[in-house]
């Protein structure tokens, strides 16, 4: 497979892991609170990635990339982390996925402004048609009330993993996907840590076996393999591209729902979940399906 190929998988596996997670964030945060939640999370980050990066030898950071790495893990990781659990607390998932949706915009404007990559009109297309189909899909949950403060948490994340994705971006180039990954989470881990309300373990205690599976599935493949493999897409895709694939995550969000939750599949659902996909196909594919319709063949 070549490298492009091989970035998209990483990409679509990721949005996988990132939809399925949906389900367990929103019960964890219902039960623990979100910041227990995302405490106990990455109490278990910390000894993982440090392992790692000793295994690997790969722990020592150049003085000129402290500042990137920082940005990418407090602003970044850490925003983006504390507040979309306090925000998905709030808002429904629905509606709460809708204003997710800012997210691949931000990221393509920022990657405009910082690493003056300027997003093709089929990045725009997609974007556009995978935003109508976010509309359609939560129609119900877009027409209900809901709190200011969940909706204003929500978009303070969207610009937090905004953030991450155009410093980390450049660190790819020195850095391998790994390595970038347990770095930034290692720096946000304290901060996030610290703002439990209980003593962990106390909460660690009090956990039932379903629960710590749910922590377990959303630190190692949602965290640790998710975070990489969209490093290893960004680091091979433009941002703006690499962007549009968080569309997908509502799509295989209801239809975790509806496998795990038995939640009905409405035409709604169905309707939008074409539309986000053809946009997300518009934003990849597009300049490869103009080329082949428009080709000049020779005579």
């Amino acid at each position: 497979m070549s490298t492009r190929a091989l970035a998209i998988l990483a990409l679509l596996l990721t949005m996988i892991l990132w939809g399925s997670a949906a389900v367990f964030l929103r019960t964890l945060a219902l039960s623990l609170s979100p910041e227990n939640s995302l405490a106990l999370r990455n109490a278990i980050f910390i000894p993982i990635n440090i392992a790692g990066l000793a295994l690997f030898g790969t722990w020592r950071i150049r003085r000129e990339h402290w500042r990137p790495f920082l940005i990418a893990g407090l602003v970044g990781m850490g925003g983006y982390s504390w507040f979309v659990n306090a925000g998905f607390a709030l808002v429904p998932a629905g509606l709460g996925t809708i204003i997710n949706m800012a997210q691949p915009i931000m990221i393509a404007l920022l990657a405009w402004a910082i690493l003056h990559e300027k997003p093709s009109p089929w990045i725009w297309l997609g974007v556009g048609v995978a935003i109508t189909g976010a509309v359609v899909l939560f129609w119900d949950d877009i027409t209900a009330a809901v709190p200011l403060r969940g909706v204003i948490f929500l978009l303070i994340s969207c610009a937090g993993w905004a953030v991450y994705a155009i410093y980390a971006k450049p660190l790819l180039q020195s850095y391998d996907t790994f390595t970038v990954t347990a770095v930034t989470i290692l720096i946000a881990a304290p901060m996030l840590i610290a703002a439990a309300s209980e003593p962990l373990p106390v909460l660690a205690a009090r956990l039932s076996l379903r629960q710590w599976l749910e922590i377990l599935y959303l630190v190692v493949p949602c965290g640790i393999l998710g975070v990489m493999m969209w490093n290893y897409g960004a680091k091979h895709l433009s941002s703006a591209a690499t962007g549009s694939f968080l569309y997908l995550i509502p799509v295989i969000a209801v239809i975790c729902g509806a496998l795990m939750l038995d939640e009905p599949i409405t035409v709604n659902i169905l309707m939008g979940g074409a539309l986000i996909l053809a946009g997300v196909a518009a934003a990849q594919f597009g300049p490869a399906m103009q080329r082949m319709l428009f080709v000049t063949v020779p005579k």
